[in-house]
């Protein structure tokens, strides 16, 4: 059984759901800030909420995307290396980018669950909300798990493309 496609269904649905979590957040921060600009400079009001609001949007656009990201190959790269490689040198580098982001998220992760319960056992609240502020903070280990699942993800199918004898159309 191929195992390739059930997990590109998962990864499909799972980029459906993010996308319209991440579009509905980047479209409430772009609303709310082009209504927060007209309240202040027209009518004289702001309100102190707007700006957190915004922030905990972009906070979420960027944390649950940059699994998607990496499994789109759309992160901001520096491609004048890794361009001049032959296409299974590009594998290695682009394995060997896997392997470092699967080492640096790993930490991101117990480190963000430890932020999420320390906040949680203080009872921090948002300044001018006055909400929870674990909610927010639990979009950190949240975001990174999905990034590192991703980084796991195409070490598998570079993994098949490097080492298996084969030929395989995994790309």
């Amino acid at each position: 059984m191929n195992l390739g496609i059930p997990i590109e269904r998962l990864n499909n649905a799972l980029d459906k759901g993010l996308m319209i979590i991440t579009g509905a957040a980047l479209l409430v921060s772009t609303l709310l800030t082009f209504f927060g600009v007209i309240l202040r400079y027209i009518f004289g009001i702001s309100y102190e909420w707007n700006e957190e609001l915004c922030r905990y949007c972009m906070i979420t656009i960027v944390y649950l995307w940059a699994g998607a990201m990496i499994r789109k190959k759309q992160h901001i790269s520096f491609t004048l290396f890794s361009d001049r490689l032959s296409p299974r040198n590009q594998d290695v580098h682009r394995f060997i980018t896997d392997l470092l982001t699967l080492a640096l998220g790993l930490p991101l992760v117990f480190w963000g669950f430890e932020l999420v319960a320390g906040a949680r056992a203080a009872e921090l609240r948002t300044l001018s909300l006055l909400f929870p502020l674990w909610p927010a903070y639990s979009i950190v280990p949240i975001g990174t798990i999905l990034l590192v699942v991703q980084a796991i993800l195409d070490l598998f199918r570079l993994g098949i493309i490097l080492f298996c004898k084969t030929p395989q159309t995994v790309r």
